[in-house]
C-alpha cells in the first residue's frame, strides 16, 4: 500500500538479453503472468513487440459505484487512499480515469529505455461498456451475467517485452513513489533473468478429451425481435443504426491458456491479450481499435478504426475474392460503414484541434480466420490546450461499432432491448504508458472465464434494410471463432 508521509522515491531496473529460444507462450505457461499483449495479422505476420506484465504492484478497480485500490491483498476505498495526498483530491470529484492518472504519477520515468519500447507503466485493464454511465446521465439496470467489476487495470511491478524484430528481450521492474516498502528493482530484475533460464523448451501439448458444450444461448426469435424493433425506431426517426447483440455460455474444461493457444493460432488479430484477474480471465483476439493515442513532436495523434460490414470468409481464394466484391458493393453493408465513419470522425471532432480530423484510409478489407470486414481509418490531433488524453478515450467510448448512431439514443435502445449488462464485452481493453499515450482495443471477439464457464457474446449493426435472419447468422459468424477455441465444431 501507500505512504504519503515517506520518502521512497520510484525506481526503474533494465536489462537486456537475447531470445531467440523463447516465446511469449512459453513463459506465461511456465512463469505464470498477470497480462500478456499480442499483436498478429492472418497476411501479414505478427507485430513487432509482445508484452507480458509478471507480477503486479496493485491494481484499481470499479465495482457498484465505488473505487477501490488493492495491493498486496489489502483492499482499500480510494477515497481514503486518496485522502492522503491532501483535502483538493480528498473532496475532489473523483472518475475512474483520474484514479488512474494519480497512480500513474507515482511511475517511474523511463528516459534511459530504448525509444519506442513500449511499457505501460499507466495501468493495463479494460473499462466495461456500462462505463458509458460515467460520461453521459445514463443508467444501466440490467442484472449482470457474470462477477466483475465494472473496470480494473492492473500496474506492474515486473514487465518482459519482445522485440520480435531482433530477438531481445526486455527485462523492466519497477517500483513507485510512496510505497511503504522499498523494492530492489535491480535484484528482481537479476531474478527473473535466471527464471527464464530455466525455462524449457517442449512441444505444445494439445488437449485430447476436451469436453465442451453451450449451456445458454439467445435464441433467434429473440434476436429477430430485437432487429424488428430497432428497424421501427429507425422508421419513427430516431435512430439511424444499432448495434443489438446476444449472449452464450459455454461450459468446459479447458484451461484458459489452453483455449488461449488455441485461439492465437486458429484466429490471429492485431489485438490478442490475456489477463489474469483471479476470480475471472479475459481472452480474446480482437480486430478493431477503439482508440490508439501516441505523442509525436508535441503532437497528440490519435487514430479510430471503424469496423462495420461483415461476410463469411470463402472456401477458396476465387469464392474469397467474389465475396469481397459482393461486399463492397453491397449497399446496406456500405451505408451501415458510412454511418459508423461519420460517427467515429464526429467522436474525433469533440477533442480534436481546428481541421483535425482526417479520413486517412477508407472502405479496405481485412481478412480475419471466419469473416471478412470493411475497414476505414479516422485520425484527429488531440486539442491540447483544452483536453487532456485521457478525454480521447471518453470522447470515443463506446464505439460506434458496439452502439450505434445517434449514440446515446442506441445506447439506450440497446439496454431496454438486452437481458443483462454487457459487462465486460463492447467496452475497451488495453493499456496506458507512463505519459498517458495509450492503445484500446474494442473489445469484441473475447470470452470471459469464470467457474469453468465461458462467457461470450457478438452483435451486428442494424440499419433499416437489415433482414432479421442475415442479421442473426451474421451474430453466429463472428462468435465461430471462439467456437473454435473450445472445440465446439459447426
Amino acid at each position: 500500500m501507500f505512504d504519503f508521509t515517506n520518502t521512497i522515491r520510484a525506481q526503474i531496473a533494465h536489462k537486456e538479453i537475447l531470445c531467440d529460444n523463447l516465446t511469449p507462450l512459453n513463459v506465461l505457461d511456465q512463469l505464470g503472468a498477470k497480462v500478456l499483449l499480442e499483436s498478429a495479422y492472418n497476411e501479414t505476420g505478427k507485430d513487432r513487440y509482445s508484452i507480458l506484465i509478471l507480477n503486479e504492484a496493485f491494481r484499481i478497480y470499479k465495482e457498484n459505484s465505488g473505487y477501490y485500490l488493492v495491493c498486496a491483498g489489502e483492499k482499500k476505498a480510494l477515497q481514503e487512499v486518496l485522502a492522503g495526498l491532501g483535502e483538493a483530491q480528498k473532496n475532489e470529484q473523483l472518475d475512474f480515469l483520474s484514479c488512474l492518472a494519480y497512480f500513474r504519477e507515482f511511475a517511474p520515468k523511463v528516459e534511459n529505455l530504448p525509444q519506442g519500447l513500449p511499457l505501460p507503466l499507466g495501468g493495463a485493464g479494460y473499462l466495461g461498456y456500462e462505463f458509458f454511465s460515467e460520461i453521459e446521465d445514463i443508467t444501466f439496470k440490467n442484472p449482470a451475467l457474470y462477477d466483475a467489476p465494472e473496470c480494473a487495470f492492473i500496474f506492474g511491478r515486473d514487465f518482459l517485452i519482445f522485440d520480435h524484430l531482433f530477438d531481445r528481450l526486455h527485462i523492466v521492474s519497477v517500483s513507485y513513489e510512496y510505497e511503504k516498502e522499498e523494492v530492489n528493482v535491480q535484484e528482481k530484475v537479476e531474478k527473473i533473468s535466471l527464471a527464464l533460464d530455466l525455462i524449457h523448451i517442449s512441444k505444445t501439448q494439445m488437449p485430447t478429451n476436451t469436453e465442451s458444450h453451450i449451456t445458454s444461448a439467445a435464441k433467434q426469435e429473440t434476436y429477430e425481435k430485437m432487429v424488428l424493433t430497432i428497424q421501427d425506431e429507425i422508421y419513427k426517426g430516431n435512430l439511424l443504426q444499432c448495434v443489438p447483440s446476444q449472449s452464450m455460455q459455454v461450459a468446459s474444461n479447458l484451461t484458459p491458456l489452453q483455449a488461449y493457444r488455441n485461439l492465437r493460432h486458429q484466429n490471429p488479430s492485431p489485438y490478442m491479450f490475456y489477463y489474469d484477474f483471479d476470480d475471472f480471465i479475459i481472452l480474446g483476439a480482437s480486430p478493431e481499435i477503439m482508440v490508439r493515442l501516441k505523442s509525436v513532436n508535441d503532437k497528440s495523434i490519435f487514430t479510430i478504426r471503424p469496423i462495420a460490414g461483415t461476410s463469411p470468409r470463402g472456401a477458396n481464394v476465387a469464392q474469397d475474392l467474389e465475396l469481397e466484391q459482393k461486399l463492397l458493393a453491397d449497399p446496406k453493408e456500405n451505408a451501415e460503414h458510412l454511418m459508423l465513419v461519420d460517427l467515429a470522425r464526429n467522436d474525433a471532432g469533440k477533442v480534436s484541434v481546428g481541421g483535425g480530423v482526417r479520413v486517412v484510409a477508407q472502405n479496405q478489407i481485412e481478412r480475419y480466420s471466419r469473416v471478412m470486414h470493411i475497414v476505414s481509418e479516422v485520425q484527429g490531433e488531440l486539442d491540447t490546450k483544452r483536453f487532456k488524453k485521457r478525454d480521447v478515450l471518453k470522447a470515443v467510448f463506446p464505439a460506434g461499432t458496439l452502439s450505434g448512431a445517434p449514440k446515446i439514443q442506441a445506447i439506450k435502445t440497446i439496454e431496454s432491448l438486452e437481458s443483462h449488462k454487457r459487462g465486460i464485452y463492447g467496452g475497451a481493453i488495453g493499456y496506458f504508458n507512463r505519459d498517458e499515450d495509450m492503445d484500446f482495443a474494442i473489445t469484441i471477439r473475447t470470452s470471459v472465464y469464470q467457474n469453468g464457464v465461458y462467457y461470450l457474446q457478438s452483435g451486428g449493426g442494424i440499419v433499416y434494410d437489415s433482414i432479421p435472419h442475415t442479421e442473426f447468422i451474421e451474430t453466429q459468424n463472428k462468435v465461430r471463432s471462439m467456437l473454435d477455441m473450445l472445440g465446439i465444431k459447426e
